[in-house]
């Protein structure tokens, strides 16, 4: 009997010796996990610059002048040779105003009808009805420079430059003639600055590029939702400064406003500042002056997101090559010492994991996010070549190499989206159409922490606003004062 106990115990002993053996090698056998980064990333986004070419064709300034100036807008009685004459004058608008813009001035031809009857005169008012009304053309030359104010509002300084009569104003019958130009010249010269100086006024007070800019600047101000897993992420511009410039050519009016905007990422928007409001209006150095605007924006995805996306394509799938097969249990991919690392785990009882390592980058070239030098740790491949399975884990490594191009490339693509969103939506409308043109990522800085995949990039585009068109408000009529 106690023999028996001997040979129990000593076949226990060797059975656990055995198996020990067996762990033991299996555990020697298994590829070590290269270090995992224990450190959450803190990112920081450079501040960003942001130019909008805000343009209105000088065709819509001379709509705006034709519908501003309409209709008779100056009716008077002039007296002429001591007062014993009256005259019944008119001026009337009938053809359209024209503007041309000679680079540095805006040129505004003014044409105008007009239209006098002599009410009274020395031959009494009976004889006075018999005179034929006068009915001629005057076509007037304005000229101004064009800027902004402190309140971005347009601001003209127009001159009368000369005028011209189509025909002589001669009031006449019979024989007996009245030439009124001479009169008209002195009550056109009298009545000139009060033209301008409405004009002015008018322009100032409803030609404002106020609105629009202030909406671009309250807007790029409103947190962007960036992400919703785990926990959501916003991204939002603080914007720190403005000026501009404006210019004319033969076509439009520009100004060239030029935007700084510092980013930030915060989790609570209601503990969000308010958005500051826009500054008054300042020039704008002409070095500084580009259409190009250069914008920084932060996406990042998190690895929880990162590995529920990889098993869910490619967990229990099988692969097969040269007679070797095997099924993927799980996957999971973390930042480490070695760049961005995924562990596969099979169904295999020996060289059930591996590992696969590198670097993502951005290439510019394609737009596209890849992973560089995504290879098999040494220990991995040389467990592989020892078994001839270097063929089958090439075909693993090639199914993840594209799941995560897929993966992390759909979090560059959102960028032109968050661009877009930042400084353009909402933009569209009846007054004001924005566009955003050539929109490339000229750079992306990606960090791999212990958590997520932080990318900062760096977008260039073009964004323009085209101001459609400017209400009219009440028409201008001079009054005799």
């Amino acid at each position: 009997m106690k023999k028996a106990f001997i040979i129990i115990g000593i076949f226990f002993a060797v059975t656990i010796s055995i198996v020990l053996a067996f762990l033991l090698f299996i555990e020697i056998q298994q590829p070590k996990p290269p270090q995992a980064v224990q450190k959450t990333v803190s990112v920081t986004v450079p501040a960003s610059t942001i130019n909008l070419p805000i343009t209105y064709q000088v065709e819509q300034l001379a709509n705006y002048l034709n519908n501003k100036i309409t209709g008779t807008f100056l009716e008077k009685n002039i007296f002429l040779n001591s007062g014993k004459e009256e005259i019944y004058l008119t001026l009337t608008k009938k053809e359209k105003i024209t503007v041309s813009s000679t680079g540095k001035q805006l040129i505004c031809t003014l044409p105008l009808t007009v239209d006098g009857t002599l009410i009274n005169s020395s031959l009494g008012k009976t004889l006075s009805k018999l005179f034929k009304p006068v009915s001629t053309s005057l076509s007037i030359t304005l000229a101004t420079p064009v800027s902004l104010d402190s309140n971005w509002n347009l601001s003209t300084r127009f001159e009368i430059k000369g005028y011209e009569w189509l025909s002589k104003p001669i009031l006449q019958i019979g024989p007996f003639k009245i030439d009124i130009k001479e009169h008209l010249d002195k009550e056109i010269q009298q009545k000139s600055h009060e033209l301008t100086r409405m004009l002015d006024e008018q322009i100032n007070e409803e030609v404002s590029l106020q609105p629009t800019v202030a909406g671009v600047w309250k807007d790029l101000q409103r947190p962007i939702l960036i992400n919703k897993r785990p926990t959501a992420v916003w991204l939002k511009f603080v914007c720190e400064d403005i000026q501009g410039n404006i210019e004319l050519d033969q076509e439009k009016i520009t100004c060239f406003a030029s935007l700084k905007a510092k980013p930030l990422i915060i989790t609570d928007t209601t503990k969000s500042s308010t958005p500051l409001p826009l500054p008054s209006f300042k020039t704008l150095d002409k070095d500084r002056q580009t259409r190009q605007s250069d914008i920084f924006i932060y996406a990042y995805t998190s690895f929880d997101t990162l590995n529920e996306q990889l098993n869910r394509f490619l967990r229990n799938k099988s692969f097969s090559a040269e007679g070797f097969s095997t099924r993927i249990k799980n996957i999971r991919a973390y930042a480490s010492v070695n760049g961005l690392t995924v562990e596969v785990e099979t169904d295999k009882i020996l060289n059930s994991s591996f590992f696969i390592s590198g670097q993502p980058v951005f290439e510019a070239s394609t737009q596209k996010l890849k992973i560089h030098n995504f290879d098999f740790t040494i220990e991995s491949k040389n467990m592989f070549m020892q078994a001839g399975e270097e063929i089958l884990h090439n075909n693993i490594k090639e199914a993840i190499t594209s799941r995560l191009n897929v993966n992390l490339g759909s979090v560059i693509e959102r960028v032109p989206e968050l661009v877009h969103q930042a400084v353009s939506k909402e933009k569209a409308g009846k007054t004001i159409s924005l566009t955003l043109d050539g929109l490339t990522i000229k750079n992306c800085d990606i960090a791999l922490g212990a958590e997520k995949i932080h990318i900062v990039a760096n977008v260039l585009t073009e964004a323009n606003i085209h101001l459609k068109r400017i209400k009219t408000g009440k028409r201008i009529t001079i009054t005799d004062n």
